[in-house]
């Protein structure tokens, strides 16, 4: 039979206030984000204020010689938007002397060209739409291929190639030929079988797949713009001089935030009410959250930028592997809190903008027992790969066999897998014949 008894005990439990649950939520904002919050809560709190701020330059080894930056605003140096393919497409036909019906099919076809310089639609639809014959309709897909650059309003690879074969009067003697026998004849290659097969000798076959591998099968992927443009504002920037450090968060993305003081001293003095004690409480959270987000910003970029110091004297080459727990101990914090701070933050560096999670990078074994990161032996597969003989490239056995000369050792699966990663064809698709 069950019983109810009253029974009484002792826990102690970390409870989540809202104040808590705020500070982490401004800790994961990137620096664009947390200046769009704090200028909405502002709109909503009179007690807050928010202004722009310059931090100063911190240097890393020790104090002194602090720099400020003169802000500015990065949108000004923004480019102004470019024309879409579409647009540029339709500028071409309106220069043609066209009959109003063939013009218009065209540049309906112009609006149906993907970001590639491909034709996504079927030319019997054009027909239904337009109500027009379907010679009429290759008429206008005519008039699209015939516009620049070459190999637009393709609607294959194959037919790709070909358009631009046939508009360039120094092609290949053979390149034609080559294409129209079909693509997979040219992956794997080999001169003296494709010669056999075209009837022409192996250097003729050679100089056609030369020719071939230098067009572009995505013509267009450069051309125009098809989405507003998006612009990295980095959180934070890092810089080395004289061999020393000096780091300071971005002042695009450092507000300065405080409480309206004439409005805290006229709740003190005439206590209007909860709801104005609530917007003052409120506003003297977020300047709370603010600091402390600062603060553990700075600590984490601190500690980075110490283990990676050899990235700003070498560059990426210069990575050494390293993840959250060290610098979550380094700094006296849990790992959750190291991931909430790298996640979404750029840093500005001597070579360039990097996310701060490309710090973050995993360890290979050396024969000198300090671990290479996988970002640098990636670098140093490109060079391998970028100096190798065209008619004898290195295999992924071979390439795993010279980094194992160079102390690093790494599988042939793993370099097979940093080759993808790094969008590099296989040897046999690298090969060129002499």
């Amino acid at each position: 039979m069950l019983e109810m008894q009253l029974v009484q005990e002792q826990r102690v439990r970390l409870s989540m206030t809202p104040e808590m649950k705020q500070s982490i939520h401004l800790l994961t904002l990137a620096g664009q984000d947390l200046n769009r919050y704090l200028q909405e809560a502002a709109d909503e709190n009179p007690v807050l204020e928010v202004e722009e701020h310059t931090a100063p330059l911190v240097r890393l080894s020790r104090k002194g010689n602090q720099r400020t930056f003169a802000s500015y605003d990065p949108l000004l140096q923004a480019k102004s938007a470019e024309p879409t393919l579409e647009q540029l497409l339709s500028a071409q036909i309106r220069l043609l002397d066209l009959p109003p019906a063939l013009e218009a099919a065209a540049e309906y076809l112009a609006g149906c060209v993907n970001d590639d310089g491909y034709l996504t639609m079927d030319l019997a639809e054009l027909s239904s739409v337009f109500r027009i014959s379907a010679a009429e309709a290759e008429a206008g897909l005519d008039i699209l291929q015939s516009l620049d650059p070459a190999g637009v309003g393709a609607r294959t690879v194959h037919e790709c190639l070909l358009l631009q074969i046939r508009r360039d009067p120094s092609a290949a003697r053979h390149a034609e030929r080559m294409v129209e026998a079909g693509l997979a004849e040219l992956v794997p290659f080999h001169p003296g079988k494709a010669g056999t097969r075209l009837g022409i000798s192996s250097r003729e076959a050679e100089a056609a797949y030369n020719y071939i591998t230098g067009l572009n099968p995505k013509p267009c992927r450069s051309i125009g713009c098809h989405e507003r443009p998006h612009y990295i504002i980095p959180d934070a920037v890092v810089e080395l001089r004289d061999g020393e450090i000096y780091m300071e968060l971005h002042s695009a993305g450092n507000l300065r935030v405080s409480m309206n003081e004439e409005c805290s001293r006229w709740i003190r003095r005439e206590t209007p009410g909860e709801v104005w004690s609530a917007r003052a409480a409120e506003a003297r959270a977020i300047v709370r959250s603010v600091q402390l987000r600062r603060r553990t910003l700075m600590r984490v970029l601190t500690a980075v930028m110490s283990e990676q110091v050899y990235f700003l004297h070498e560059g990426p080459a210069g990575l050494k592997p390293l993840n959250l727990a060290i610098v979550a101990e380094r700094i006296g914090m849990h790992e959750s809190t190291v991931s909430r701070a790298v996640n979404g933050k750029y840093v500005q560096t001597p070579y360039g903008v990097f996310e701060l999670k490309s710090f973050f990078t995993t360890g290979i074994e050396t024969a000198s027992g300090d671990p290479a990161s996988a970002a640098a032996v990636k670098l140093r597969l490109k060079v391998l790969i970028r100096t190798e003989q065209v008619c004898r490239p290195y295999s992924d056995s071979q390439l795993a066999e010279l980094l194992a000369e160079e102390g690093i050792r790494i599988s042939r699966r793993t370099v097979a897998k940093y080759r993808e990663e790094l969008h590099i064809l296989s040897s046999l698709e690298r090969k060129r014949w002499r």
